[in-house]
């Protein structure tokens, strides 16, 4: 692949990159910003973040609004028919977070969500990457 790269991030990762800039999250969010890549989430990504932080993370409120403030690409007007189709993939709350990212064809979903984005049965059937910041972090630099 070349050119920008389109990532889009769950919950768990922009929640990672705003508590710990200099992890593997923050690092992909700084890259992000600097323009190298280009950052997509969805609606419900940001309310899932926003709720976390408001219940156990107050202390990157900040983080949060500058992250908002930086108008990051926001994915919204996922249909309910979008939502089934990727229920059938992740039987779990996080459908609407994989419609949205199906939706949008990004290059990679990035998450930490190993357990639920990263079983073999919804990995094969998404057009794009799911991987977690350091498989990025190695797969990009590597090259």
């Amino acid at each position: 692949m070349q050119g920008k790269y389109n990532l889009f991030f769950d919950s768990s990762v922009l929640i990672s990159a705003l508590n710990s800039p200099y992890g593997g999250a923050g690092i992909v969010l700084s890259a992000c910003r600097a323009g190298e890549f280009s950052l997509y989430v969805s609606d419900q990504v940001l309310e899932e973040v926003e709720r976390n932080i408001q219940e156990k993370f107050p202390l990157i409120q900040k983080r949060f609004i500058n992250f908002i403030l930086s108008r990051p690409t926001v994915v919204s007007g996922t249909s309910l028919l979008e939502i089934r189709h990727a229920h059938a993939l992740i039987k779990t709350n996080d459908a609407p977070i994989l419609a949205a990212a199906i939706k949008v064809k990004p290059d990679f979903l990035i998450t930490w969500d190993i357990k639920h984005f990263l079983k073999a049965s919804v990995v094969d059937a998404v057009s794009f990457t799911i991987c977690t910041p350091q498989d990025f972090i190695r797969m990009y630099w590597k090259r």
